[in-house]
């Protein structure tokens, strides 16, 4: 149960703090357990590893502030914590299937 509490304590601080790429050692030093123990429960548990679903999330996140914020490329990229928009397009593209500027184009009601 312990060890069910950590990953799940991880996860939220992943959550929490999206905007800055998570640290193993310091993830697993925060719930007192060995680094190679938190990558496997935290795959076990949520089927990605650490960093992979802090990804997951993020791009979750990119959308969800196209969709709600109506935010640039650049706004949304910057915000969570990319300082290169190149790498924000290939990671959103990967996560969600489709360029973040034709995702953001997508939702625009003036479609063309």
């Amino acid at each position: 149960m312990k060890d069910f509490n950590a990953i799940y304590k991880i996860k939220d601080e992943l959550h929490r703090n999206i905007s800055t790429p998570p640290v193993i050692s310091q993830l697993a030093k925060d719930v007192s357990m060995s680094e190679p123990k938190l990558r496997k429960l935290f795959r076990q548990t949520f089927g990605h590893s650490v960093y992979d679903y802090y990804q997951v999330i993020r791009m979750q996140e990119a959308a969800r502030l196209f969709r709600e914020e109506k935010l640039t490329v650049s706004e949304v990229g910057y915000r969570l914590g990319f300082t290169n928009l190149s790498h924000f397009t290939r990671e959103f593209g990967k996560q969600i299937g489709v360029k973040p500027k034709k995702y953001s184009m997508s939702l625009s009601p003036l479609k063309q």
